[in-house]
Formats: C-alpha cells, structure tokens, sequence
C-alpha cells in the first residue's frame, strides 16, 4: 500500500515538473523568435505578437462587419514561401529574400539587441547582395522594432522606420547607384516586412480632378511641340512632356502610369482628335469601379464634372468642377 502512494507521488511530482518545463519553453521564447514567428507564421502568429491593447481592439472592430480593419494586410498574411524567404534564429541575418533568377537576396539584418527588462530594442537595417557581393545603395534604410513582454509573450509594440540620404557623397548623383536602390526596393517579395520597404517609396497619387487638368496642359504643350500633329489621342504620347508648375509646386506632367490608360482608379480617355493637325480634343475620367465623379474637359480648359461617374454625361451636362 506505501509503496503504490509512494509510486503515485513520484508520478505527480513527475508531471508537475514536466508541466513547469513546458511553461518555462513556452515562456523563454526570445524577442527574435518571436518576431519570426509573427511574420512568417500566418494569420493566427501575427495576432499572436501584437499587444493585447491591440488584441481587444481588433476583436471589437471584426465584431462589426462594416468596419475596416487597420492592419487587415498584415493580419492576412500566409506563411512565408521557404523557396524564397528565409528566417534565421542565430547569426547577422534576420531574414532572407531570395531572387534566384537576378542572382540577387535582399536581407534584413540585425544589428542591435538592447534588452530592457520586459521590454527589448531591436535595430534592423536593409541590404542588397547580388551575386554574393553586397550592393551599395543611394538610401541606407533602417527599422527599430520595439517588443514588450506581456502575459509571457513577446509583442510588437513599435516599428519605427528611418532613412539616410548623403547628400554630401558626390556618388548619389551616379545613375548605376540608384538603378541598384529602384531595384531592391521594388522586387517583388511576399512578407510584410518587403511590403513595409517597399512602402518608403509610395508618394501619393494624383487626384482625378488635377490628373484631368494635368492632361490639358500636356495636350497643349504636345501641339505646340508637334504643329504637324496637333492635339493627340493617345495618352501615352503625353508621357515626359514635361514638367509644370502649380499650387502644390513642381511636377511631372505625367507619370508612365498614365500611358496603360488606368491611373488611381481611373480610366483616361482621349477623343476629338483624330484629324491632322488636330485643333481639338476631349478627356474624360471614369472611376473604373463605377462609383465616384467623373471629370471630362476639352481644349477650351472647361473642366467638368458628373456624379454619376459617367464620362458621357459629363461632356453633355456636367457642371462645373471646382479647380
């Protein structure tokens, strides 16, 4: 009888101690592990590493269906493609980006680790490496992730983003240079950390309205320059006519965006102008969803409006819009 009381102790002692070694693995994940866990885990990781502040907060906007969810790019995300994303729990690299058939691999370096109790600074910076040589690059971009500890998990609390512009190395006006930078900074990666890089260089679109009367300017400025043509019908004939001057300072008359005919969620149409040399034309703008004002407007610089969204309505019966 002792002796099975005896077993039967041992056995509890046993399991309890085996209990407190699966909370002490659990609970011992590090600030890097966790991170790689977050993006390249899925959905349920990534949540997992965000703050439970955040947590409540996204479980309260889901509850409403006509609500938009902030971080529902992030929160989406699938695991990492291990054909061409790597993660590294030791060593200088945090994250590897693999581009097999340019020879090239973007990797996110760590560079610093600052532990500050239940909270942790890591410094992460952005390279390019082509054919086993490191790239130099125009812009030296940087990330500062700041994690703290909460309920035994590491969290994502802070993504801070920096960039380096030397404007007093005399290289950064060498071509080659920023072919390198465009390059990196536009491959095509499926994390959410390259969707972040890629981000440093998203300028803001061009409303419709301005884009519209962007195009009459550009129109004048092609006839002027081909008299032969006149006015042209083809958008991409516009593109790099120049450069213009208005409230908002200097730009480019038109992006190469512009030529595919789809801009910002518009479709642009040029008609009218089809004699040579051509003395007329007419633009129009059209949500390519269907939803939003049109803009239409001629060579005489009416520039218009519809609400319906229609290009035809616009040249018939649009009202004035607001420059």
């Amino acid at each position: 009888m002792c002796d099975r009381g005896f077993r039967a102790i041992l056995i509890l002692l046993l399991l309890a101690a085996v209990c407190r070694g699966e909370q002490r693995n659990a609970a011992a994940q590090s600030p890097r592990q966790a991170i790689i866990e977050m993006f390249t885990g899925g959905d349920a990781q990534f949540r997992k590493h965000l703050t439970v502040e955040m947590q409540a907060k996204l479980q309260e906007l889901m509850k409403d269906p006509s609500s938009a969810v902030p971080l529902q790019g992030f929160t989406s995300s699938q695991a990492a493609d291990p054909d061409h994303f790597q993660a590294f729990d030791l060593g200088p690299i945090l994250f590897s980006f693999n581009k097999p058939e340019q020879h090239e691999r973007y990797e996110v370096q760590l560079d610093s680790e600052e532990p500050r109790g239940d909270e942790e600074v890591m410094g992460l910076s952005l390279h390019l490496v082509r054919n086993g040589i490191e790239q130099e690059v125009p812009i030296a971009t940087r990330f500062l992730l700041n994690l703290k500890r909460q309920e035994g998990t590491w969290r994502l609390n802070a993504i801070t983003l920096s960039a380096t512009l030397p404007l007093g190395d005399p290289r950064i006006l060498d071509k080659s240079l920023w072919n390198t930078f465009m390059a990196a900074t536009h491959g095509s990666a499926a994390s959410s950390v390259d969707a972040a890089v890629a981000a440093v260089d998203d300028r803001p679109k061009m409303p419709a309205l301005r884009a519209v009367r962007m195009i009459d300017m550009a129109e004048d400025i092609y006839a002027q320059n081909h008299p032969g043509i006149g006015y042209t019908c083809r958008m991409a004939d516009l593109v790099n006519v120049g450069k213009g001057l208005d409230e908002d300072g200097v730009y480019k008359f038109m992006d190469a965006e512009f030529a595919g005919g789809i801009y910002n969620g518009y479709r642009f149409t040029l008609t009218g102008c089809d004699r040579k040399p051509a003395r007329s034309f007419r633009v129009i703008a059209e949500p390519v969803a269907g939803k939003g004002r049109a803009y239409c407007s001629d060579n005489s610089k009416n520039l218009r409006a519809s609400d319906d969204g229609r290009g035809v309505t616009c040249l018939i019966s649009g009202k004035l819009a607001r420059r």
